[in-house]
């Protein structure tokens, strides 16, 4: 390992600390000028926005490590254990390490955004504020220092009117001048830095927030997904709501409140009794701002829920704009459109009313505050209780409290009522189970190919009937099975089942004596390939549907595997190669050709566990030969391969056949034994392809009656 190359070690790291790197994680990083020494992990993490690792400043306990090594003469490491007084085992091999003070050890935390199972949306939101504390507390104490020099205006305009003007103290004004300019730039530079520091942090929380609720949606186990896609994804962009509260503008009026109790103690000692004006105004606009909280709490959720399904329509329009065009279904979805529309409104109103009317009696409010104010303060001047100058000071705090503390609590309440409902609408998101990571203790075997054992296995789609039920099955390493049978029949469920995609409500999966929900996700997916029937591809490059999920694979393996399965053709005529612009859902090629870019993807994994759902169900004959000669190629002779078909002809390719019919296996048999009933039972009255469970159409022509 060269001195300078940390990457490989930080990946050697992350598996001895049971974490998951994301595919092509240094993508980046692998051109770039890390630096020498200690510096390459610092360019690293920031690049990567990792948290500083804690550096191990003493001799290393035996239950601190894995470890991160520096070494200044072997470069970085990863330290196991002691083995000795003085020398340590590294991880990937049987080399040692000989302690020596002038070693670095570091304790690195890789970000794992599943890493929690039981976490509620607000508890994510508070610990990515926690993480920010010290900006924060910096942030506070500017708001400290920001409101006491707000007091500046208010006692220059008494001291002018208590002293420079009846003694026409020109020195003293232009004292006084010059101490409130500058605290007022001061209290800019306060408040502009404030508001800067909470903008930095918010965008990071945010990145961070994300991050997480995209990863846990990304990780929400298939078979416990909801079915309104739509409303989901709405679901998750509530969180957008949430950021807007914790924006500088709405931070700062929490910030500012806690003030307005010490602005009219400053009100007291200047004007006396007349802070009882603000004593009283004070708490009439809090109640009036906690009874506006009920009512917008109320129509905000059922709002917020009726408008997530409103998007989820959008998009299932949007999704299905072919079917409903080809089906004269526009009219019914615009019925439905109006629906939820005369939903939203019917929920909205009561919040935007509340709103408005808020609106206007915090405004009334305010003005009234300043009249009591102007006149109770008058009549106190009047008698010699107050000056004219204490007058005007006392005012102008009142204006402090009723202007951007009271003013704003309207469109503060009305966001958090909204962010509210955000919170349980991604708490809610947060209850479906996920796939099992390595840092939730998942399993991660070397490798994971065979044999696979079914045992009593069923499964049932929600709210339905139960799809599958499978008592026994069993595939040995090296088996090449074809499953069949008639429309749902269970065969994908099957399939989706063995790659883990689903998981059974009873019964066990094993694959090499580990039970398949207990092996981390990522290692299964690179040991278990799976091709759906109806391969849908993501909007990038051509380049990046091959490689999705692979890292880096060279340009002249990419076109091979074309060529062997047909594919070169797609990109062979395009101007931009490899890299034409896929669009989303593959939109713009064949259901042949997205099946064909799958199948390249799957060889390119190359797992031990090859599982196929008509992978060439859209294929001609033709390309159907070459696809599956390129399988059968890289198929390992010790691979399982598993492929559904409808599609007789291709059983003298398998070795073993699983027939099933309405969730059941059948049963299970050599494919020559298959094939030699099949050619008994075939006959006049039956087709050659019948498959038991199957329906079988025979199309006659003959002139029209």
């Amino acid at each position: 390992m060269a001195l300078s190359d940390i990457l490989p070690a930080l990946e050697i790291y992350a598996r001895a600390r049971r974490s998951m790197l994301a595919p092509q994680w240094d993508a980046e990083l692998r051109d770039s000028d890390l630096g020498e020494g200690t510096e390459a992990l610092e360019t690293v993490r920031k690049h990567l926005d990792w948290d500083r690792p804690q550096i191990v400043s003493s001799r290393p306990q035996p239950d601190e490590f894995p470890l991160l090594v520096h070494d200044p003469e072997r470069g970085w490491l990863v330290a196991l254990q002691w083995i000795a007084e003085d020398r340590l085992a590294l991880v990937g091999g049987s080399e040692t390490l000989g302690w020596d003070e002038g070693q670095t050890y570091y304790a690195l935390t890789i970000p794992d955004p599943l890493r929690e199972d039981d976490v509620s949306a607000f508890g994510i939101f508070a610990g990515a504020i926690k993480k920010r504390s010290r900006v924060l507390v910096i942030a506070g104490l500017a708001t400290v220092f920001a409101n006491i020099l707000t007091l500046a205006t208010s006692l220059y305009a008494m001291q002018l009117y208590d002293r420079v003007i009846p003694l026409a103290s020109f020195e003293t004004l232009f004292v006084l001048t010059s101490g409130v300019l500058f605290a007022l730039i001061l209290d800019l530079t306060l408040r502009s830095l404030r508001a800067i520091l909470i903008e930095a942090e918010a965008q990071n929380i945010d990145k961070e927030v994300s991050e997480f609720f995209f990863a846990r949606a990304q990780a929400i186990r298939l078979d416990a997904r909801p079915q309104g896609i739509g409303t989901m994804a709405a679901q998750i962009q509530g969180q957008e709501q949430i950021r807007q509260v914790m924006s500088s503008s709405s931070l700062f009026v929490f910030a500012d409140l806690p003030f307005a109790i010490f602005f009219v103690a400053v009100i007291a000692a200047i004007g006396g009794s007349l802070a009882l004006v603000p004593i009283i105004s004070l708490p009439i606009a809090l109640l009036m701002a906690l009874g506006l909280a009920r009512i917008i709490r109320n129509g905000a959720e059922r709002s917020q829920v009726t408008g997530n399904q409103k998007n989820g329509m959008l998009v299932e329009m949007l999704d299905a704009s072919e079917t409903v065009k080809a089906n004269l279904g526009g009219w019914q979805m615009i019925g439905r459109w109006n629906r939820l529309i005369r939903d939203v409104h019917h929920y909205e109103d009561p919040v935007k009313r509340a709103s408005a009317v808020s609106g206007s009696v915090f405004s009334s409010l305010q003005q009234a505050t300043y009249v009591a104010v102007m006149g109770f303060g008058a009549y106190l001047a009047a008698t010699g209780q107050i000056t004219t100058g204490g007058l005007l000071a006392c005012s102008i705090i009142v204006g402090r409290i009723n202007g951007p503390l009271i003013a704003q609590l309207p469109n503060l309440i009305v966001q958090w009522g909204y962010a509210r409902s955000s919170l349980k609408a991604l708490d809610s998101l947060l209850q479906y189970p996920v796939e099992r990571t390595s840092a939730s203790g998942g399993l991660r075997p070397e490798a994971v190919r065979g044999p696979i054992s079914v045992k009593n296995a069923s499964f049932a789609y929600a709210d339905g009937p139960t799809a599958l039920e499978v008592e026994a099955l069993d595939i040995k390493r090296g088996d090449r099975v074809a499953v069949v049978g008639g429309v749902g029949a269970g065969k994908s469920t099957l399939l989706k089942i063995l790659a883990g995609l689903y998981s059974p409500q009873s019964g066990s999966i094993s694959i090499d004596g580990y039970d398949l929900g207990q092996i981390a996700e990522d290692v299964s997916r690179r040991q278990i390939g799976y091709l759906s029937q109806n391969a849908r591809l993501v909007r990038g490059s051509l380049r990046d549907s091959l490689t999705m999920g692979l890292g880096h694979i060279a340009d002249d393996d990419l076109i091979n595997t074309a060529k062997a399965t047909g594919l070169e053709a797609l990109f062979s005529e395009q101007q931009r190669g490899l890299e034409t612009i896929v669009q989303e859902g593959g939109a713009g090629l064949s259901g042949g050709q997205r099946a064909l870019v799958g199948l390249n993807r799957l060889i390119h994994l190359s797992p031990g566990i090859w599982l196929l759902d008509e992978p060439t169900a859209a294929l001609d004959v033709a390309s159907e030969k070459a696809a599956l000669d390129a399988l059968d190629s890289a198929v390992g002779k010790d691979d399982i391969l598993v492929l559904a078909t409808h599609k007789l002809q291709l059983i003298e390719r398998f070795t073993r056949v699983v027939v099933m019919s309405k969730g059941r296996v059948m049963g299970t048999e050599p494919a020559s034994e298959f094939m030699r009933k099949m050619r008994e039972r075939s006959g006049a009255a039956r087709p050659v392809n019948a498959v038991p469970g199957a329906v079988t159409t025979q199309i006659r022509t003959g002139k029209k009656s």
